[in-house]
């Protein structure tokens, strides 16, 4: 196995400033970012629509005006289920919130949240008597970020500082556990998958590589994953499908069969079931990202 290609190494914002918004919208497609996981805390806020956040092996549906925190290093996975999704994700490294001298702040929250002995709850209960504060200050980050406001940089970090400390007061930054990070079979199987998707793959086969039996994987894997494994075997190659669609003069022929599709016909009919556009209309709609 590699040393973990399911490890995200983009950087996030610059080496001077690790802090990054983006800007997820399922126009003219349909949105599905894949497992993966980074070092840096991620931060969800849904504007519109309904996205399905796989996170640690438990399903989280978001709709319009949810809150939702990834800890660093926790595989996550994000499908759009309905049309018109809109949410930004605003990614940033809990380290350059660091002060340089030690103080009860540094100690008590920074210091433990960059170790992992605390974390961010993966939703944030609307009921919550903080919600509407840390909703208007994620909304700040990403409009100055957005805006490019002079010294944007300092207010992204003071309104993050503000939103540790009312989750803080509310007792919503947890102790972690030994396992929130998502097990090492699920890591396991996510690479073999990342390796052979181009490839026939059987259940037999890859419950024999991992010393299961077929019936007792393919349960443990739709109850990790929340979809069975030959839905997200799709999933994923449709993804790489598209991935060289967009990047390259590959024909649709060809990006179907370097994706482990046998069948054209088919490969057309689930490109579309999952992206909303056939994948010629796919590569027409991404032509200036080539």
């Amino acid at each position: 196995m590699p040393a973990d290609s399911l490890h995200e190494n983009r950087l996030h914002g610059s080496l001077t400033f690790p802090f990054q918004h983006y800007t997820m919208a399922t126009a003219p497609d349909r949105i599905f970012v894949p497992c993966h996981w980074h070092d840096e805390t991620e931060i969800v806020l849904m504007k519109q629509g309904q996205v399905e956040l796989l996170l640690d092996g438990n399903r989280h549906i978001l709709s319009a005006g949810d809150i939702a925190f990834i800890n660093s290093q926790q595989l996550h996975q994000y499908s759009s289920i309905s049309s018109a999704v809109l949410y930004y994700a605003y990614v940033f490294s809990l380290d350059a919130l660091r002060f340089q001298n030690d103080d009860v702040t540094m100690s008590s929250l920074i210091a433990p949240l960059c170790s992992h002995e605390l974390g961010f709850p993966a939703i944030l209960p609307p009921e919550c008597s903080c919600f509407h504060e840390v909703y208007s200050l994620i909304g700040k980050i990403i409009f100055s970020s957005e805006k490019k406001e002079e010294y944007y940089q300092l207010s992204a970090k003071a309104y993050l500082y503000e939103i540790i400390c009312q989750l803080a007061r509310n007792g919503l930054l947890r102790q972690q556990s030994t396992t929130y990070k998502q097990s090492d079979l699920c890591r396991r199987v996510l690479l073999y998958i990342q390796e052979h998707y181009n490839e026939r793959i059987t259940i037999a086969e890859i419950s024999r590589n991992l010393c299961m039996s077929p019936n007792y994987f393919s349960a443990w894997f739709s109850q990790n994953f929340k979809k069975t494994f030959t839905d997200f075997l799709v999933h994923y190659r449709i993804e790489k499908a598209g991935t060289l669609l967009t990047s390259s003069d590959i024909s649709v022929t060809q990006a179907a069969l370097q994706t482990g599709f046998e069948n054209i016909s088919y490969f057309i009919k689930k490109f579309k079931e999952i992206t909303g556009s056939t994948p010629a209309q796919f590569r027409k709609n991404h032509t200036s990202s080539i």
